[in-house]
């Protein structure tokens, strides 16, 4: 009876309890300086405050802290909101040094907007700042509009899209290869001084992950597929969602070490396949990716990284992404695989790697153009301004997907049925390059052993055909050997 009297007193405490933890949350949101953990939001280090103290209009920044915490309940990271009232600070900026005279929302009207798209670009921001800064006031008065926190907001008080900054065209910021051979090489890594940054670059180059994402994997990331190849699971914070992608055999070792690593250094274990260095004695805090940055720089300064024309050069671990991104589409993965592989919302960044692609691989290929003999030995003559030039690059692009062989490529148009498999050195629509001359010489040698054996089997038939492989070698070789380089070019493929 005591112990129900006893429960009876204390549940009016639970709701007084509540109370004021509501009230201190709405406390901490009526300030102008937010903090994620206090508010009780997830949020990765160095990324946990929002500030909206540089709006300097109330009635313009108490709209913008209502939309902040609506967003953050509609499930945005914290970083969103962060990112938003750094641009609407920026707007508030544009208002007190160029519209003084504006003191409520009825003062932005469409005028007012179109002064700001001019003001912005005379400020020097970068397309990319300029598309987020105009992005977010769009979103911002949409919202406005709907839900009635400007209630003076003109209707045409609007941001279009086509006004935004297309930097989304601009090319990817992939790593030269050159410069790539020098990061991955096992000196290079050996240099950096701490087991966790060597292990978190490797699965930055392997799997393209955006930094954040990486710094905040749980200690025991990874699933086995079907056939027992290890898959990496991992909450996507851009585009809000869990994604699972296959990791290379390079990755999945890298995440073992890290993790035997974590073990003997925080024994009672850690929730983060990467903690934090140093001030993290229980291991309870992930890694910085601002102190992950900064090692970064400073690792590539101590290994004198340089560009092909030897000058010093620094990349960020961003630049990973891109440069992945890059290498799939330049082997050949198609864009929507690689969309799916980096947990791109939509193909326009994807598209990105596609257009890099072209350009590099659109060269390439003007040079192969100019190397091209047929079964004849006849040089096939080429014009990069010709007004067939861009459909026969097309021509070229779909065959090397669809027929991949070892000694050349096929001339024929993908749409078109091929008569002679299995025969290529037979088929008029066969062409080779210099970098396929040890394969033909080795072919050669090969060919005229099987026309010995087949004459003295009596095999008339299968002797004729390998005459005809002979002959169209025959051609081949000589023609191939007349090309400037082509010696090199043959010996470095053996």
């Amino acid at each position: 009876m005591s112990a129900q009297r006893g429960a009876a007193a204390a549940s009016p405490a639970r709701p007084a309890l509540a109370h004021d933890q509501a009230a201190r949350i709405d406390g901490e949101y009526a300030g102008d300086h937010w903090d994620a953990w206090r508010l009780g939001v997830p949020a990765r280090r160095g990324r946990r405050t929002a500030r909206f103290d540089a709006i300097t209009q109330d009635w313009l920044r108490d709209p913008v802290k209502r939309w902040s915490r609506f967003r953050l309940a509609t499930g945005c990271a914290f970083a969103t909101i962060s990112a938003g009232a750094l641009a609407m600070s920026r707007f508030s900026a544009f208002l007190a040094g160029r519209h003084p005279g504006v003191t409520d929302e009825t003062g932005i009207t469409r005028a007012v907007l179109e002064d700001y798209l001019s003001w912005l670009l005379t400020q020097g921001y970068s397309a990319a700042t300029r598309a987020l800064s105009l992005s977010i006031l769009r979103v911002f008065s949409a919202a406005c509009h709907r839900h009635g926190w400007l209630p003076g907001l003109a209707h045409d008080a609007v941001i279009y899209a086509e006004e935004l900054p297309d930097h989304h065209d601009q090319i990817a910021r992939f790593i030269p290869e050159f410069v790539m051979t020098q990061l991955e090489s096992a000196a290079a890594l050996d240099r950096l001084p701490f087991t966790t940054t060597r292990n978190l670059v490797v699965v930055l180059i392997e799997t393209g992950l955006r930094g954040g994402d990486a710094c905040g994997l749980a200690f025991s990331p990874t699933l086995d597929d079907s056939a027992g190849w290890p898959c990496l699971r991992f909450e996507a914070t851009k585009v809000r969602a869990e994604q699972l992608i296959p990791l290379s055999a390079k990755a999945a070792a890298a995440i073992r070490s890290q993790q035997e690593h974590v073990l003997q250094n925080w024994p009672a274990g850690s929730p983060w396949l990467f903690p934090g260095i140093t001030g993290n004695d229980d291991g309870a805090k992930p890694y910085s990716h601002r102190t992950f940055a900064q090692q970064l720089a400073r690792w590539q300064q101590v290994i004198g990284l340089r560009d092909q024309a030897g000058q010093p050069v620094t990349v960020t671990g961003h630049q990973f992404r891109h440069t992945l991104g890059t290498r799939l589409i330049n082997s050949g993965v198609p864009q929507h695989v690689v969309q799916r592989l980096l947990g791109h919302a939509s193909p326009h960044m994807t598209a990105h790697y596609a257009r890099v692609h072209d350009t590099t691989i659109r060269e390439a290929f003007d040079h192969y153009q100019r190397q091209r003999v047929n079964i004849a030995g006849e040089t096939l003559g080429y014009d990069p301004d010709a007004p067939t030039a861009a459909a026969e690059w097309v021509k070229h692009s779909l065959s090397r997907i669809r027929d991949s062989l070892p000694n050349g490529y096929c001339g024929r148009p993908p749409q078109q049925d091929c008569p002679h498999p299995n025969a290529c050195l037979t088929c008029p629509d066969f062409q080779t390059t210099p970098e396929f001359l040890d394969t033909h010489r080795r072919q050669s040698v090969i060919n005229l052993r099987l026309i010995t054996r087949a004459d003295a089997n009596g095999q008339t038939r299968l002797a004729a055909g390998l005459r005809q492989v002979q002959d169209s070698l025959d051609h081949i070789i000589p023609a191939l050997e007349a090309i400037p380089d082509a010696q090199e070019t043959g010996d470095d493929q053996g």
